[in-house]
């Protein structure tokens, strides 16, 4: 699994996770986001400052992260379940929608404990509903895409400094 809690948040906030998955039979492989001031990094985890999200994402069963928009889009788009330890308000929307769609688990910093931390991992793992939600929430971005760079062309074409000058003469 990939934990990633990014530069936003408490700095203690990854060591509760890695204590919390110290005993799981998982194996992390975690971004501290360059702020490396872990005590300790247990045998089952593996700690680097900065990772390839999307690399990381898509070789886990399961994504711990703060909830914001990029790493859980990085997880979903893998079809992989996400926990989001969320601490400000925009993650803890992103995670309400998430949550609701049946592909992760909301966590909320103020309350967070590393027995929470646990039982949601081995909830996401152990119940495959989860997985099969982040996977049709995967066919969906996948269907989206086919498109975007045609939509982003058109956008493009529609702004004022872009369009032929036979436009803005009429």
């Amino acid at each position: 699994m990939y934990a990633t809690l990014g530069t936003s948040g408490g700095r203690n906030l990854l060591q509760l996770v890695l204590n919390a998955l110290a005993e799981l039979p998982v194996t992390v492989i975690a971004a501290t986001a360059g702020r490396s001031d872990l005590k300790t990094v247990p045998a089952n985890a593996f700690v680097a400052d900065y990772l390839p999200g999307e690399a990381a994402a898509a070789r886990s069963a399961v994504v711990v992260c703060n909830g914001g928009s990029l790493t859980t889009q990085q997880a979903l788009v893998a079809g992989v379940p996400v926990i989001g330890v969320a601490g400000n308000l925009d993650q803890h929307l992103n995670m309400e929608a998430v949550e609701r769609a049946g592909a992760g688990v909301l966590l909320r910093t103020e309350r967070l404990k590393s027995q929470r931390v646990a039982g949601a991992v081995m909830q996401v793992i152990s119940r495959s509903e989860y997985r099969q939600a982040a996977a049709r929430l995967a066919d969906a971005f996948g269907r989206d895409r086919v498109g975007f760079p045609q939509h982003v062309e058109n956008a493009l074409r529609l702004m004022p400094e872009n369009r032929p000058r036979t436009w803005l003469a009429s």
